[in-house]
């Protein structure tokens, strides 16, 4: 297992603003409040963000139906795993997380709409980690040849999260990049994403916005 902690990315207003859910155009038209909590956290959250990933790569064994047999006993089981990662060679399991001490900030706040954009930029920030990863992930690939597919997180009916997290996980070993699970499968600290991406000479790039359970109502769909 790799341990990536050499991370440097930057985080606009407009990306801090999505990260709480808000469209950052009608929040500038509308809620002004909002915006300058935004900019706040920005500067007062940012240095508190501790960006890690862990990541394994593992051979695929044999591809069945509704499960992928994997090196070591270990499988990925379910029709949207399956299907999503028809035709690879080799899985990488992957945890990102950018640390507890974010939480800590936008827990201690009084004011609940710094609060609210403290937690945007968290999400915004572990996505900028997760999408770091998937290029490095790519990268390596190309330079063998290989193509990756999509990232896929649990989650999604065919791939719930009692399902996926657990896979994930017996891949990585407790607490990869200091992320550990609850009882109910929730990774902590909370700001946290795993995935799963395959890696062969052929690999589809599904449509996430097709996989996703909130494709009929999230305004970001793609077109």
């Amino acid at each position: 297992m790799e341990i990536w902690t050499d991370f440097s990315f930057t985080l606009s207003l407009d990306d801090i603003l999505r990260g709480e859910g808000a469209d950052p155009e009608l929040a500038r038209k509308k809620r002004p409040a909002l915006v300058k909590a935004a900019s706040a956290a920005g500067h007062l959250g940012f240095t508190t963000l501790r960006p890690a990933a862990a990541i394994r790569e593992v051979k695929v064994i044999e591809h069945r139906h509704d499960q992928i047999l994997l090196a070591g006993g270990k499988k990925l089981t379910g029709p949207l795993a399956a299907r999503h990662l028809a035709g690879a060679e080799r899985v990488a399991a992957v945890v990102c997380t950018i640390g507890a001490e974010l939480e800590t900030l936008a827990s201690a706040q009084e004011d609940l709409v710094l609060a609210l954009a403290l937690d945007g930029l968290g999400n915004a920030a572990v996505e900028a980690v997760s999408q770091q990863v998937c290029g490095r992930i790519a990268e390596r690939a190309r330079a063998k040849g290989l193509e990756t597919s999509a990232p896929l997180s649990p989650g999604e009916p065919d791939w719930p999260v009692d399902a996926g997290q657990p896979q994930i996980f017996s891949l990585l070993g407790q607490s990869p990049a200091g992320v550990r699970l609850t009882e109910g499968w929730m990774m902590i600290p909370m700001k946290s994403i795993s995935f799963v991406v395959g890696i062969g000479p052929h690999m589809e790039q599904a449509d996430l916005c097709e996989l996703c359970s909130m494709k009929e109502r999230c305004r970001y769909r793609k077109a």
